[in-house]
């Protein structure tokens, strides 16, 4: 489990970081992409996101406003650099290769065929008997759903103007 004094130090190195010269202040993107170990080591430790904005407000990273940062920013900043680290990490890992008759070309390793006389085991599943279906089962897979908005047709644009109008007016309600 990560220390106190172990996130208070990571927490000032991120501080120092986020500062600028000239009043400037660092993308929190790359700000996360620095120190995913400890919001890694945060986690561990049983804090929260609210917990962790709380932390990262006192040691003086905010948001552009200079309001502290929202749930939804830091966690989404966090989420997006760790699959990106994890991308990484698996783009890194080397592929098998096998030589050509031309020295200077490499190709893939490819995958063994199988030796003659062996089947792939097939699943106990495919040799039970189907499931038969009963009637009211039918016609509710055949019945038209009740939905407001049929999924298969796209939103228009006035759904997409109503659907902003919403999220606009719970935002200000918020603030």
């Amino acid at each position: 489990m990560a220390k106190d004094k172990e996130l208070e130090c990571g927490l000032k190195a991120m501080a120092d970081e986020f500062r600028l010269p000239f009043g400037g202040r660092m993308e929190l993107s790359k700000l996360v992409a620095g120190h995913l170990d400890w919001f890694e080591a945060a986690e561990r430790r049983g804090l929260r996101w609210p917990d962790m904005i709380r932390a990262l407000a006192a040691a003086g990273i905010d948001g552009r406003n200079g309001k502290p940062l929202s749930v939804g920013t830091l966690s989404s900043t966090v989420w997006r650099k760790r699959v990106e680290a994890g991308m990484a990490k698996a783009s890194a890992v080397p592929r098998a290769v096998t030589p050509v008759a031309s020295s200077t070309f490499m190709e893939p390793a490819r995958t063994p065929k199988l030796i003659s006389g062996t089947q792939p085991q097939r699943s106990k599943l495919a040799d039970a008997p189907p499931v038969k279906e009963s009637a009211q089962v039918k016609r509710k897979r055949a019945a038209p759903s009740n939905d407001k908005v049929s999924r298969s047709r796209a939103p228009s644009r006035n759904d997409v103007l109503a659907f902003m109008d919403r999220t606009r007016a719970i935002r200000r309600r918020s603030d």
